[in-house]
């Protein structure tokens, strides 16, 4: 992510105290830079690149009467959190909670990258969760709850968590794994599990469409990068209506698709497009081909060589 520089007054006031509701004050002689990116509206899940300086709420921002609670997830560079008459220091990838209803803010020496979410008191009652457990606590980023919810995060950020679940499943599953993260008084429930499982099957689907092209690629390979066993990865694609190998190969054919219509690949031979896709046998692929698209390969790049390809529903 790239930031552009931008007035400091006009951030603060049109953007950072009207829509995020806190503040932000420069380290003196330092070019400001900001960029924020909403994932997840509903929570206001945001990530945050800002120069250094520190971000906080004061007492005019208070008159909101905003009683959520925030979570704090420093994504890169050291942050150093101030509240409640406290003051901790989060490495990447750590977290803590303060309370929007009361002032204090994080700072950061460096250009950082951060998370932040707002979660209603309601919603923690409703799991009978203490949030006051996690309060000005450093929570940290290598415990199981806290890698799940990076992972889950990572996912509804790059809209897979969408392709399965609608944004209410996707709201519950954010705050029951930051339940989980935030108190060890909580117990996991079915509630909090499902969260668990979907974090994982958005995990496995992301690691998937980064490594479907490796020929190599399989399920048990797929399973120890995720520290899970190929029997529950199993199980948990048949959960999404699909297996391994049906997903793997859906993923090569599109592929394979894309890059035999692509102008400035006209001329690659359909064999090296087929391993490209991460196909091993030809022959293989070009029954798999026929049967997903109606045509063979060199069919389906003569139409597009015609300039008169009718794409098929991929």
């Amino acid at each position: 992510m790239r930031m552009q520089p931008c007035p400091i007054r006009e951030w603060r006031e049109q953007y950072a105290r009207r829509r995020l509701r806190v503040d932000f004050e420069p380290i003196a002689d330092s070019t400001f830079h900001a960029s924020v990116r909403p994932i997840f509206p509903e929570l206001r899940v945001v990530r945050a690149t800002l120069s250094p300086g520190f971000l906080f709420r004061d007492e005019d921002l208070l008159r909101d009467g905003d009683d959520s609670i925030g979570f704090v997830v420093a994504q890169s560079g050291q942050l150093t959190a101030r509240h409640l008459g406290r003051e901790i220091r989060l490495a990447p990838g750590d977290a803590t909670m303060m309370l929007m209803g009361a002032t204090g803010g994080v700072g950061w020496s460096e250009n950082s990258t951060l998370f932040d979410m707002l979660i209603p008191p309601a919603e923690w009652e409703a799991r009978g969760a203490r949030p006051e457990d996690g309060l000005m606590q450093r929570l940290s980023g290598k415990s199981d709850a806290m890698q799940l919810l990076h992972r889950y995060i990572g996912s509804v950020e790059k809209g897979l968590a969408a392709s399965f679940d609608n944004r209410s499943i996707i709201r519950r599953h954010i705050v029951d794994l930051i339940v989980l993260a935030a108190t060890t008084r909580c117990s996991v429930g079915e509630r909090s599990a499902s969260a668990v499982v979907a974090t994982r099957l958005a995990a496995a689907l992301d690691y998937i469409a980064s490594h479907f092209s490796d020929p190599g690629l399989s399920l048990a390979k797929v399973a120890q990068c995720l520290s899970i066993s190929s029997r529950y990865l199993q199980r948990l694609l048949e959960s999404s209506g699909t297996s391994f190998t049906t997903h793997v190969t859906e993923l090569r054919l599109k592929h394979a698709f894309m890059l035999l219509t692509a102008e400035d690949l006209i001329d690659v031979r359909i064999c090296d497009i087929a391993l490209q896709a991460g196909f091993s046998d030809i022959s293989h692929f070009n029954r798999l081909f026929r049967s997903r698209f109606g045509d063979a390969p060199k069919g389906v790049r003569a139409h597009a060589r015609m300039g008169s390809t009718q794409s098929p529903i991929l």
